[in-house]
């Protein structure tokens, strides 16, 4: 025997006993939609009408978390490249022109010399400069190195084990030309631009992916002797040679907050250019 009552949105259908008495509950529905309710529901699984007697969990009224910001100006993180890369908390760092290396290799090491990660040329890419070079007067030509300068670099960012975490393109002529850092999101993260004068000399200046200004550099490029600063002129990092390293080994120790990525490329990257 079954008997209905309604208590309030919903439904209850209880089976009684021959005599009358409840036995239990059998199964709760809708009362708009009549669909059945598995027990304790709050709302109806069908059309969301409020089950009477229960409370509906309070609303999270929280804003979403923001998406970890990719650093595009000094100081800005780098949550992809610079732990990858080993360099957080790290202040004095080591870098070596691999000169044996096809396509112009950098090796970034920490104070102890320890491997950190390796900024690596296109070998093919160098290969076709320097052979355009060679045609039109040689490597020690005025005109050979201009040639050999106007040929598009691609470098690859890799860790101590060999994997890729970005690419650092350059682009332009032999005496302008920018160097784009992009990760391997390819999301860009700095542009280095650089200007070659007439008599050799090297005017470099880094921005962010928008065009605001973010380094700069003051001292002899030439020879691994200069400081790279902010916009505002405050000392950010400093390049000199190591006097207890092999040849072709300089340092780069960071002086002020930021993330010293953006100095080590920026260093590798004025290298490459005084060397070609």
């Amino acid at each position: 025997m079954w008997a209905e009552s309604k208590t309030g949105s919903v439904r209850d259908i209880t089976s009684l006993d021959p005599s009358g008495q409840d036995v239990g509950m059998a199964a709760q529905f809708c009362t708009k939609c009549g669909s059945s309710l598995p027990s304790g529901s709050a709302f109806c699984t069908r059309c969301g009408t409020p089950v009477a007697g229960t409370s509906p969990p309070p609303l999270d009224l929280s804003p979403a978390p923001s998406p970890p910001t990719v650093g595009t100006s000094v100081g800005g993180a780098l949550p992809s490249l610079d732990a990858a890369l080993g360099l957080r908390g790290k202040r004095s760092f080591l870098v070596q022109h691999q000169l044996l290396s096809l396509g112009h290799s950098y090796r970034v090491m920490d104070s102890e010399k320890r491997h950190l990660f390796t900024v690596q040329g296109n070998a093919g890419q160098n290969i076709s400069g320097n052979m355009l070079g060679g045609l039109v007067g040689g490597s020690d030509s005025y005109l050979g190195r201009m040639m050999a300068r106007s040929v598009e670099m691609t470098y690859t960012l890799t860790d101590a084990q060999g994997t890729v975490y970005g690419t650092v393109a350059k682009q332009g002529g032999a005496n302008q030309s920018s160097f784009t850092l992009v990760d391997s999101g390819g999301q860009p993260h700095v542009v280095v631009n650089m200007e070659r004068s007439v008599i050799g000399g090297i005017k470099a200046v880094a921005v962010d992916p928008n065009g605001q200004p973010m380094l700069s550099t003051s001292g002899n490029l030439m020879r691994h002797n200069f400081m790279i600063r902010d916009p505002q002129g405050h000392d950010l990092a400093k390049v000199h040679e190591a006097w207890v390293a092999v040849r072709d080994t300089y340092n780069v120790d960071m002086l002020g907050e930021m993330n010293p990525l953006y100095p080590l490329v920026f260093t590798i990257m004025l290298d490459f250019e005084k060397e070609k």
